[in-house]
């Protein structure tokens, strides 16, 4: 096939391996680009912003374990994706990012926006693929997104020399032909330990397993595995849904809504737990609070980086959750022995994990007695069981994982281990765009609002069903709680809020306000055209006066006790060791 010049090679190249949709904003630097795609099949997303643009290829990714494409300019386009490629990076969201390099004429300093965008984005990225030549394009991309893919999911950036665009493309050389994810090597090393795998799985008689982001592919095959062979199921943040949260064999975990010393307990009483597809980071483990029995410990998954890098284990495995499944399946088949746990002990674990007490939360106007778990009871009512519920980072999120319950595979979606302010609403609108199918709804608070919301702008005008539901308590509500947990008081914290029903006018998406009477209202706009800003009235409840009783009452005995007398009255009750 003759193509005109690199921006046309780049469109074909994605094309081949399968991306269907770029994100971005153009500039001076790829006008080129934008004009070959606007040719192509591939579908553009406009974003409001780039690191709104970067947010969108996470969302697409995560629901859909596809990758998406994000293209900027250099220099301000680069530095404002950043925290986009470091929340891909550290969520293990697979994208391929194309940008140019800076320009550059020798024996000249302080040139237009040139700064080393390669030393920059290094710690962000998986790998960076400079292309100085249009005959390096096509190879690169198509190295690129393998690599995306393989190992733990990740960033690509192919960093282009902007003349390589513009250079003239000739014939497409195919002299890189992409083949897909391929499957597990059959090696004998890699069978036997599989079948290590599976026979101690076989011989265990109270199996637990852990299930991450990595095992989503492959969910049906899971799900056919606990039909069979009921054990307990964990599954991290990240892969809630994996199974329904109402399954019989799901006992949780997730710290915001459940009881960690009880999670422990479970593992305790296990005599084998086979982790798949978890790198078991910071979210998945509770902040490293599990207690993973290293003696009984299996961990597998596709990057090697990831094995035995927080945990020690009996056996680790560099395979894919598929290549387990399967040998996992094939052994059942060949046994009818193997144990199982009793329903009435699953279902007594399940109880036992989920918290008596809550905590700290905020009350929640439209509701009986501001109750978030009725908000959540309602949302979850009201949104279809295949519905993905996409938050933002604050306390919200902290609100929605203990109480929202996910019935479908990537039904949760998250800022995982960087927790970016600002994610919720462009991650939903390109989880959008990756599930067509499937309802979508972006819950965010009022200061994440604040960040992306002019991404409504983009919904509005791609005609997108979305659901944004803002919680409008005027305050960075989750950094509040932590000042007056520490010092009893709270600073710079209130935030000035548009009128929410003005501005929904203002970008041409519809406003509910929630309250007792409104869920067929929200209801309604999942089958409209454009987006829809529905506001829920948060404020303090009374978990929250007491918290801030409490810790004024602390503040004051420290004030007139001084520091050091605490520190030695501290010391006189603490009890004594050995």
């Amino acid at each position: 096939m003759s193509l005109a010049d690199g921006n046309q090679l780049v469109c074909a190249a994605l094309e081949a391996v399968g991306i269907d949709c770029v994100f971005g904003v153009p500039g001076t630097q790829n006008v080129g680009l934008f004009e070959a795609l606007r040719r192509s099949r591939l579908r553009t997303v406009l974003a409001t912003h780039e690191l709104g643009a970067a947010f969108m290829a996470n969302g697409y990714y995560r629901a859909s374990g596809r990758p998406a494409a994000l293209v900027t300019i250099p220099g301000p386009g680069f530095t404002y994706a950043l925290p986009g490629l470091a929340e891909a990076r550290l969520d293990s969201a697979a994208l391929l990012y194309l940008v140019a390099q800076p320009a550059t004429r020798p024996g000249r300093r302080f040139q237009l926006q040139a700064i080393d965008q390669a030393a920059i984005a290094a710690p962000l990225v998986k790998s960076i693929r400079n292309v100085d030549s249009v005959g390096e394009l096509e190879a690169a991309i198509v190295a690129g997104y393998a690599e995306s893919m393989a190992g733990e999911p990740g960033p690509v950036m192919i960093h282009i020399e902007s003349s390589a665009l513009d250079s003239p493309a000739g014939p497409s050389t195919g002299s890189v032909a992409f083949r897909g994810a391929q499957p597990d090597a059959a090696s004998v090393h890699l069978q036997g330990e599989l079948g290590e795998v599976a026979a101690a799985f076989a011989s265990a008689r109270r199996p637990v397993l852990f299930l991450g982001q990595g095992a989503l592919p492959v969910a049906s095959a899971f799900r056919e595995l606990v039909e069979r062979r009921p054990l307990p199921v964990i599954t991290t943040p990240s892969a809630r849904g994996l199974l329904a949260d109402d399954h019989p064999c799901l006992v949780g975990f997730d710290v915001m809504r459940d009881e960690l010393d009880q999670l422990n307990a479970l593992l305790d009483t296990s005599d084998l737990v086979l982790v798949l597809g978890s790198k078991l980071g910071h979210n998945g483990t509770a902040g490293f609070g599990i207690r993973f029995p290293e003696d009984r410990l299996i961990h597998v998954d596709t990057s090697q980086e990831v094995l035995g890098a927080n945990y020690r284990t009996s056996l680790a495995v560099s395979a894919s959750s598929a290549a387990v499944a399967q040998v996992l399946s094939r052994e059942l088949d060949r046994s009818n022995s193997w144990q199982t746990w009793p329903a009435e002990e699953l279902a007594a674990w399940k109880r036992q994990l989920r918290r008596a007490e809550q905590g700290v939360e905020p009350s929640i106007a439209g509701t009986s007695g501001g109750s978030a778990r009725e908000f959540f009871d309602r949302l979850r009512r009201i949104l279809p069981p295949d519905a993905i519920l996409v938050t933002d980072s604050g306390l919200h999120q902290s609100v929605a994982r203990r109480y929202f319950r996910v019935q479908a595979e990537r039904g949760l979606i998250i800022p995982s281990d960087f927790q970016s302010m600002g994610f919720g609403i462009p991650a939903a609108i390109g989880a959008r765009f990756a599930a067509p199918d499937r309802p979508i709804a972006a819950l965010v608070g009022d200061g994440g609002f604040q960040m992306s919301a002019m991404e409504l702008l983009t919904a509005t005008r791609e005609e997108i069903p979305l659901l944004v539901v803002v919680f409008n308590d005027g305050r960075l509500n989750l950094i509040r709680l932590q000042q007056i947990g520490s010092y009893g008081r709270q600073h710079a914290v209130d935030l000035r809020n548009p009128d929410f029903q003005g501005f929904a006018s203002a970008v041409g998406a519809d406003y509910v306000l929630f309250d007792r009477h409104s869920d067929e209202l929200v209801r309604a706009a999942l089958a409209g055209r454009r987006p829809t800003l529905v506001e829920v009235r948060v404020g303090d409840s009374p978990s929250i006066w007491r918290m801030q009783a409490s810790a004024r009452a602390k503040q004051t005995v420290r004030g007139a006790l001084g520091e050091g007398m605490v520190g030695r009255l501290k010391r006189l009750v603490r009890p004594r060791s050995g």
